[in-house]
């Protein structure tokens, strides 16, 4: 049985919700560049020659061992370029919240939870949420009482 299914069975009425955490903005940054070069990297084999004569250079040799292997210089860049990115645009995040409270969090522990760390996690903040929510009703009984006399 999946966590979710365990949680959802044992506390009926909370919903598990499975999202991405974000990368940080320099990763999603240095991504973006990983794809332009592999795009750069894909445009040099097939064009390189046309491009370094209208820049009036001569082409490097590098791109004309792209040119002279052109598959597998089209494959190279590409998968090179796509592993790279997945990677940067990783975070590894393994994060559980209950009513915004951290239950787990893998980027501060750095290691995965296991199933009863959990379930105690979520028991403990359903019960702290459960005192609260009951304080605040009194609170506001308390204040009606007093409006009443």
């Amino acid at each position: 049985m999946q966590v979710s299914q365990l949680i959802e069975q044992s506390y009926p009425g909370v919903t598990v919700v499975g999202s991405n955490y974000p990368p940080s903005p320099l990763n999603v940054a240095l991504s973006k560049v990983v794809g332009f070069g592999t795009m750069g990297a894909v445009g040099a084999t097939f064009f390189g020659e046309k491009i370094f004569a209208t820049l009036g250079m001569p082409r490097p040799e590098f791109v004309a061992s792209m040119q002279a292997n052109k598959m597998g210089s089209c494959m190279g860049a590409w998968f090179v370029g796509n592993m790279l990115s997945q990677n940067l645009l990783n975070t590894g995040a393994f994060e559980v919240y209950y009513n915004g409270e951290v239950i787990f969090s893998k980027l501060q522990q750095a290691r995965l939870p296991n199933v009863p760390e959990i379930m105690s996690g979520l028991d403990g903040a359903m019960k702290a949420s459960a005192a609260m929510s009951e304080h605040l009703r009194q609170e506001a009984l308390e204040g009606e009482v007093g409006d009443v006399f």
